[in-house]
């Protein structure tokens, strides 16, 4: 969950994501972040640590995405300004302010026509920079939590793109959240700057998709590399392989999915 405060409101949250630059305070969070999930900071569950923290984190990166592509908007995403705390399970909630002085235009020529060539020249500007700057953004963060935790920065990379693919391919195949034909090509006009295909982008990587004829949801895509959450054993129960883990054989995803 993300929610957004006002340009001079405090945040009730108790972290900063500057301090996840800073070792004194990065260690506490990742160590009460490891106690809520069972598992050990600086022992065999380190890296799970790290790779479960890209994986928590993704959901600030995919709210960054969706704010942008369904409603024109652009979040602050400065490490300064966003703020986070721990939900008692090992994630995360996030909260932060709008950019001030930034929406992406999305005028028509018409009220039954598409966004204009301009509209969308402009607009590839802006998402292109947005997502640069959220590249370097994970770069900062990801160097501090592989240095703490051991974690692979390549696979904390792969888990967020994994996420920002599976949530555009969501969002294309549920009319629901683009209502109108608009809507959807702006979504699509955005997807293809966000994923574009080069070795700088780290929401770019080819992934698997589960196919099957009795498969009728959005496009499921299976992850590069687990995230290695089967590690984790709370007080309730023990997690075991995500459904888009690859290490599950064919015949148990089939059956995890269609549930049969």
């Amino acid at each position: 969950m993300t929610s957004i405060r006002g340009a001079n409101e405090a945040s009730i949250y108790s972290f900063g994501v500057r301090d996840l630059l800073l070792e004194e305070k990065r260690d506490q969070i990742l160590y009460e972040q490891a106690v809520q999930q069972g598992l050990e900071l600086g022992g065999t569950g380190s890296v799970a640590v790290g790779t479960l923290f890209a994986k928590r984190y993704s959901v600030w990166v995919m709210a960054v995405i969706s704010a942008s592509s369904l409603y024109d908007t652009i979040l602050n995403i400065e490490e300064d300004i966003v703020r986070f705390e721990l939900n008692g399970t090992g994630g995360m909630r996030y909260e932060t302010q709008l950019e001030l002085g930034q929406a992406l235009d999305s005028r028509r020529q018409g009220p039954a026509m598409e966004p204009s060539s301009e509209v969308l020249v402009q607009r590839k500007t802006e998402i292109s920079l947005l997502r640069d700057r959220l590249q370097l953004h994970l770069n900062r963060i990801f160097q501090s939590i592989a240095e703490a935790t051991g974690a692979s920065i390549r696979v904390m990379n792969a888990l967020v793109a994994h996420n920002v693919q599976q949530l555009i391919a969501q969002i294309i195949h549920d009319s629901d959240i683009w209502k109108t034909q608009d809507r959807l090509t702006l979504i699509e006009h955005d997807a293809i700057i966000w994923l574009e295909e080069s070795k700088d982008n780290p929401f770019y990587t080819r992934l698997q998709r589960f196919e099957h004829p009795d498969w009728q949801g959005a496009p499921f895509l299976i992850r590069r590399y687990c995230c290695l959450a089967y590690q984790v054993n709370s007080s309730s129960s023990s997690h075991g392989y995500c459904t888009s883990c690859p290490k599950l054989d064919s015949e148990t995803r089939e059956r995890m999915l269609l549930k049969r």
